[in-house]
């Protein structure tokens, strides 16, 4: 027997006269994007006339809500966009955007429903959609599994001011504006002057910025719906949808034909220093992370980045120079810092370039290239909102139901869809004064919901990385009688553990035989027994990873949010879910608190890598420099299509 434990981001979207034909989907898809005619508020105000043109257009658009204060609206007189919550350079004055607006929560409709205002910020769009080891989950809470999903969310839903009633009515309205479209407003002008019936067709391929892919072609105009040609209003909005994906897939920043990122001062330091740019096969962003560590702290001679030689940032972008130096060289070793290699916090105070050791700990959720992991973590914001509202210690006793009296009581609790227009969202709320027992929570909302089933396969998958699981260890073997006993520790609580045995070393895990399931106990241990035969084959034994019942993992799924990138971070303030810090420094400075409060087990459900930072105030500036070295160049040159 044995045992085995075992494409440049472009800022205004594409240039105006595109000459490649397989980016013409998304030039048509970022016009969708601009589009103001499919919101509740047309709808309500056009008469029927899909060439309606406002006289006064939703109040919400007239100005744009900053923490520098109002702007006037670039869609003023309109109806709502997707533009309007993802700008660009429409603010140029108070500095570009990666597709995120200024406000602390992104302001909607005024329906007479009490939401002014979206839960959440408006996360970035750009890199929204690179690649990644974890499923797609998108939007802060995880509630979409696909751009598509997510976009007709979007178009259907409370930020365009529909209800949940309103979805077919909102399908109905999206078809009929694509329909009857003329081609004489003042968007299609800038896109070519074709109406929606036209471009669908591909009639206005002969300039290739508007080439429509095959798949994504539609006669529109076609009313007899028994006709074999006829496509249906849902046909028409799914069709939109996968066009402003194709736009959103362009919106990343700056890489090389290898897919190395090359637009931040950062990046150049790797070039100038022939460091990698990205992990080597095989290897996580971590690892990749902590060797890259290791590199620059061996430099003996860095070549540093310097302003107007290596690169120029657009002033009214940034209004700081293109460089990386000494103060952002110490700020990297900070943050590629972590338990596990301590030998940059060590180097650092040993040279007094730091006051005491400064464990960042930052790529645990922010490894480099995309400085993102792109799953949910608790870094104590929902938390250090609500208490600023109803004191220390109040988000710590908040009362939140355990999974089957949520089930019980959908409305009460979770957000309002389709199938429970009605539901209060209670928990997909900021806090408020008036209302104690309202907040946002997060995933906890999505986790489990039967509403939103889409997301759930996701979710499942990356809960082991979610829930930082550890690996099991064999604890023992011995042999009692006729029995082969085997323990197991470190396991996690509550977890369901498999036993599996082959009699062939060489067939796949997938297909060895499950002969004992196992729950970890509190310390994290089980035992297995199984009876000798001398004279059957011997076996090989591993552990596989089962799963936990969503009972006992919704709790901890409270007040978790999805990881955002840290580059280009000057262009996308405020900070955090919240919107309730305005400065880099003042994100570093909350985590420092927070790190602190969670090694002290005053945060709930506090995430495992938080209490892992130990950080003081000395640490502030150099990792503010390294943050915004992270600030991408060149990309305010091309003139926005809407304006």
């Amino acid at each position: 027997m044995a045992i085995l434990i075992g494409i440049c981001w472009l800022a205004s979207g594409l240039p105006a006269f595109a000459d490649d034909d397989s980016m013409g989907g998304a030039n048509i898809g970022e016009r969708f994007f601009l589009e103001t005619r499919f919101a509740q508020f047309f709808f309500t105000n056009s008469g029927g006339d899909a060439n309606f043109d406002l006289t006064n257009g939703d109040p919400v658009m007239n100005f744009t809500a900053s923490i520098y204060g109002p702007s006037p609206g670039p869609f003023a007189g309109q109806s709502m966009n997707c533009r309007a919550c993802h700008l660009v350079e429409e603010h140029e004055a108070t500095g570009n955007r990666t597709y995120c607006d200024f406000a602390a929560r992104s302001p909607i409709p005024n329906l007479g429903d009490g939401q002014n205002t979206t839960t959440r910020n408006a996360m970035p769009l750009v890199d929204a959609l690179l690649p990644r080891n974890v499923p797609l989950l998108l939007h802060s809470d995880g509630q979409f599994a696909s751009a598509q999903d997510l976009i007709l969310a979007t178009l259907t839903g409370r930020n365009y001011g529909w209800t949940p009633a309103q979805y077919e009515t909102a399908i109905h309205h999206i078809a009929h504006i694509v329909r009857e479209d003329d081609g004489t407003g003042g968007l299609a002008q800038q896109y070519g002057g074709w109406s929606y019936t036209i471009t669908l067709e591909g009639l206005g391929e002969v300039q290739h910025q508007y080439f429509i892919p095959p798949q994504n072609r539609m006669n529109v105009s076609v009313t007899d719906t028994n006709s074999p040609n006829y496509v249906t209003d849902e046909q028409i909005v799914q069709n939109i949808a996968s066009l402003i994906e194709q736009y959103m897939l362009t919106l990343v920043f700056s890489q090389d034909t290898n897919g190395n990122f090359d637009g931040s001062p950062f990046d150049v330091f790797l070039i100038k220093n022939n460091l990698p740019q990205q992990p080597d096969e095989g290897e996580t962003s971590v690892q990749y992370g902590r060797r890259l560590l290791s590199l620059v702290a061996g430099l003996t001679n860095p070549q540093w980045v310097t302003n107007v030689i290596d690169g120029q940032f657009v002033t009214t972008a940034h209004g700081q120079p293109f460089q990386f130096g000494t103060n952002e060289l110490v700020g990297l070793e900070i943050f590629l810092t972590d338990q596990s290699n301590l030998a940059g916090a060590t180097n650092l105070q040993a040279q007094g370039r730091t006051a005491g050791i400064e464990v960042g700990n930052c790529i645990s959720c922010h490894a480099p290239p995309a400085f993102t992991d792109f799953i949910f973590h608790n870094n104590g914001a929902t938390q250090a909102e609500y208490d600023g509202i109803h004191g220390a210690g109040a988000f710590m006793a908040l009362a939140v139901p355990p999974l089957a009296q949520r089930l019980t009581n959908y409305e009460a609790y979770l957000p309002a869809t389709a199938n429970h227009p009605n539901a209060t969202g209670i928990f997909e709320s900021p806090p408020a004064t008036n209302n104690p027992a309202q907040t946002d929570l997060g995933l906890w909302n999505v986790f489990a919901n039967p509403d939103f089933p889409a997301p759930q396969i996701g979710l499942q998958q990356m809960l082991p990385q979610l829930l930082a699981v550890p690996a099991p260890q064999l604890g023992g073997l011995t042999v009692s009688g006729t029995n082969l006993i085997f323990t197991a520790t470190k396991g996690a609580p509550d977890w369901t553990y498999y036993v599996l045995a082959t009699t062939n070393l060489s067939t796949p895990l997938a297909s060895w035989q499950i002969v004992s399931t196992n729950a970890f106990d509190v310390t994290g241990q089980f035992s297995f027994t199984n009876a000798l035969d001398s004279s059957a084959p011997q076996f090989f034994y591993s552990l596989a990873l089962g799963n936990i019942s969503s009972a006992a993992a919704l709790p901890q799924m409270i007040a978790r949010f999805k990881t955002p990138t840290v580059r280009d971070l000057n262009s996308s303030e405020p900070y955090l879910h919240t919107g309730q810090l305005d400065t880099i420094e003042e994100v570093l400075q909350f985590y420092v608190r927070t790190s602190a409060q969670a090694r002290a087990g005053t945060i709930r459900n506090a995430d495992p890598q938080l209490s892992q930072i130990q950080l003081d105030n000395s640490a502030v500036a150099p990792l503010a420099a390294f943050l915004r070295s992270l600030n991408e160049a060149n990309y305010a040159d091309i003139p926005c299509p809407c304006q």
